[in-house]
């Protein structure tokens, strides 16, 4: 399945790698042209950027519980699912609700938002021969998310890139540094951009073609859709001053990468021929 994308997935990384040589050159500048942290178009996506990677596990945890035939696999599902709203819930919290009190705001609507989930589930009939196939989407969504999280945390942290926000609040660009310079660990975390890789969870959608015919017909809209969604964050995270050019194309990179791998480990369990697409 990974082959009807080869072409869009090409193109993807060579945007990205036009952008890391462009960055190169003119990443402050094009931070200085663009930085207007009041923009509301921005700050939207600030709050709303990561929604794809905090769906993860409460959707494929209820995914789980109605899938999988074993009564651990549904409690560990119940449970991811759950955990998950929680998480998800602390991230609402944190953009959308007062201040005071956010963890517990953030995890009664995460809980309760999971328990939604999971009782329209129980109204939902799943075809038998596709509980297995959705399962296996439900723990690679779950491995992609996990991935991606860990691998831009890392690198956020050997990187130790300044942000331009930080370089403005101090009224000097020397602590700049382009890209390719590893600093070490100093608390600075602006390379990659964690929005854009979060925001490129949403090319999970591509994963879709392996359970649905009509995904499948319709496999382009599965890419463009998230791409267009993804480079709108990267775009605000630079308005916003939050991160450059090369920030947001690496996070876009690493994010695209994880999804990638899922979908050849899915193909070499042979998951795509239960279409039984010609």
């Amino acid at each position: 399945m990974l082959k009807i994308y080869r072409k869009n997935i090409i193109a993807f990384y060579v945007l990205c790698v036009a952008a890391l040589v462009a960055a190169a050159f003119v990443d402050l500048k094009l931070d200085i042209l663009l930085n207007s942290p009041e923009n509301a178009f921005a700050v939207w996506f600030y709050n709303t950027g990561e929604i794809p990677c905090r769906l993860i596990c409460p959707i494929a945890g209820a995914a789980l519980l109605y899938c999988c035939n074993s009564k651990f696999a549904k409690f560990a599902g119940a449970c991811i699912s759950v955990g998950g709203g929680a998480y998800f819930g602390y991230y609402f919290a944190e953009h959308f609700f007062v201040q005071d009190n956010q963890l517990i705001y953030g995890i009664v609507y995460g809980i309760g938002f999971s328990l939604v989930l999971i009782f329209i589930g129980r109204f939902i009939n799943i075809p038998q021969n596709l509980k297995k196939p959705i399962a296996a989407l439900a723990i690679a969504g779950i491995a992609v998310m996990a991935a991606q999280l860990c691998a831009v945390e890392i690198m956020k942290y050997l990187w130790g890139r300044v942000r331009f926000r930080d370089l403005i609040a101090t009224g000097s660009y020397e602590s700049f540094t382009p890209w390719y310079i590893i600093n070490g660990i100093n608390g600075n975390k602006s390379f990659p951009s964690g929005h854009t890789g979060g925001a490129a969870m949403s090319f999970l959608a591509m994963l879709l073609p392996y359970i649905s015919r009509k995904a499948y017909k319709h496999r382009q809209i599965c890419f463009f859709i998230p791409f267009i969604y993804t480079c709108t964050v990267a775009v605000t995270r630079l308005i916003m001053g939050a991160h450059y050019l090369s920030d947001v194309a690496m996070g876009g990179a690493v994010g695209m990468l994880t999804v990638i791998i899922a979908m050849a480990v899915l193909d070499k369990k042979g998951l795509g021929t239960k279409l039984q697409i010609k």
